[in-house]
């Protein structure tokens, strides 16, 4: 698998296009082996389990971003280096966690963009069937809708109702 190239930025996408995106204001970090990327969203929304998202990465994810929101109060991580390598074996863009990740030092050799709030070391429970999947939720005030368009890279990300000519 070839890795894949994207030529835009998000400042060039704020200045260009700003009727047509909002700007997210949910601070990342980029953790993949690409810090560029774009895709029409999927969601996963989860509390204390990952079992949606490791479903959700053995989907095909051609031209798709995974945008997961966790909404736990206990800190754990939602995504680790067998996630995301699943991910990249089925073809998603990136992944955006709202929350935060693991095996970090594995993740950065996977030429995938992975954004996260930061690393924090323990996993998720493990329960089967709990979260939702495609689901829309609010962040910060910011609709992440399911089907919009998510633009990401190391300035932060924007999202269009649908995809942006470039």
């Amino acid at each position: 698998m070839t890795e894949k190239k994207y030529n835009f930025t998000v400042p060039d996408i704020c200045d260009e296009h700003s009727e047509e995106i909002n700007i997210g204001n949910l601070f990342l970090k980029s953790y993949g082996g690409l810090e560029k990327f774009c895709g029409e969203i999927r969601t996963a929304q989860c509390e204390h389990s990952n079992s949606i998202v490791k479903e959700m990465v053995h989907e095909d994810g051609t031209g798709k971003v995974l945008f997961i929101n966790h909404t736990g109060s206990e800190l754990c991580s939602m995504v680790g280096d067998q996630i995301a390598q699943q991910a990249y074996k089925n073809n998603w863009n990136g992944i955006l966690v709202n929350g935060f990740i693991r095996d970090i030092e594995f993740i950065k050799e996977i030429p995938i963009g992975v954004y996260a709030k930061n690393s924090y070391p323990m996993k998720t429970d493990k329960l089967v069937g709990v979260g939702e999947k495609n689901v829309n939720f609010n962040i910060n005030n910011l609709e992440i809708n399911i089907g919009e368009w998510v633009y990401v890279d190391q300035n932060g990300f924007v999202i269009s109702k649908k995809e942006l000519i470039l």
